[in-house]
């Protein structure tokens, strides 16, 4: 690991992020209501829909979702109770918590991030880990929540420490480094432990956390988990390059993870299609509406 001049260490102070982090925006108390009715056993198709009605936002995003192409009924449902019917419960719990952050992101923002690039390589991400939760038999919204918040670290230091988020870029660019390995050299944390912090704060579920915590760092041994999904998924979704960033670079991926995943040469352009298929479709539905460059 390279040595960083101390002349440009910045490093950030935990206790004013932990601070800068608790004084985020809490999600609606709508999103946690209707996350809870989603994973009841039983539960009266009517109670989400009066629920989810209680935010109009969401309930336009829903329906702009269930219209998309990537159910392909596209312009036929124009009721939430209707949308909810097609999307089904699990989806429903997926597609509300992006449709929360695409309101939350847009408040997030700094100087250096291209917000229209960091967003759709967040999207593909949440795809690509939902295809694979789905081929090992993990819990898919909680794999798509994961791949799409997985560096909502970055988007913080950015929002609140821009100068320090600029540096670290550029310092990793100039050095042929990871963004990551940048920011621990010269701001002594990385996004996926301030990741981590901010999905506490949302109070998303422990394997959720777990899964953005480890992304980079996935375990030698034991059974395949959200962190080799994610992990997996994150360098799929720099592959296939679709933030179009001029520095986009494939990390390595772990060993143990690709083996975990169970991956065969032969299934990965069907596979590869498959995610990309759904990006291109949940894409121009999920963005933030306005750009931040």
């Amino acid at each position: 690991m390279k040595a960083a001049p101390s002349h440009i260490t910045l490093t950030l102070d935990r206790e004013a992020l932990a601070r800068d982090i608790r004084s985020l925006p809490s999600l609606p108390t709508v999103v946690h209501e209707l996350l809870l009715l989603v994973h009841k056993n039983e539960v009266q198709l009517e109670t989400i829909t009066n629920t989810l009605r209680l935010d109009q936002a969401l309930s336009i995003k829903v329906l702009q979702l269930t219209n998309s192409p990537f159910y392909g009924l596209s312009g036929r449902i124009d009721s939430v109770r209707d949308a909810i019917n097609i999307l089904g419960m699990r989806q429903l719990g997926s597609m509300v918590i992006a449709a929360a952050l695409t309101v939350q992101f847009e408040k997030l923002h700094g100087e250096s991030l291209h917000m229209d690039a960091f967003w759709r390589h967040a999207i593909a991400c949440a795809a690509a880990a939902r295809q694979l939760a789905q081929r090992v038999g993990l819990d898919e919204p909680a794999a798509f929540t994961a791949g799409l918040l997985h560096d909502v670290g970055r988007l913080v230091v950015d929002s609140h420490y821009p100068d320090e988020a600029a540096q670290a870029i550029s310092w990793a660019t100039e050095n042929d480094t990871s963004y990551r390995e940048a920011e621990r050299l010269l701001l002594g944390i990385d996004h996926t432990e301030i990741g981590a912090w901010v999905c506490r704060h949302w109070r998303f579920p422990a394997e959720v956390i777990e899964a953005i915590a480890g992304h980079h760092q996935p375990p030698d041994a034991g059974p395949a988990s959200l962190i080799d999904v994610v992990h997996v998924a994150d360098a799929i979704a720099h592959a296939l390059d679709v933030a179009g960033a001029s520095t986009e670079s494939v990390p390595n991926i772990h060993a143990a993870s690709w083996t975990r995943m169970g991956l065969r040469d032969h299934e990965l352009p069907a596979l590869l299609g498959r995610m990309e298929s759904e990006f291109n479709d949940l894409q121009a539905v999920l963005r933030p509406t306005k750009e931040m460059a």
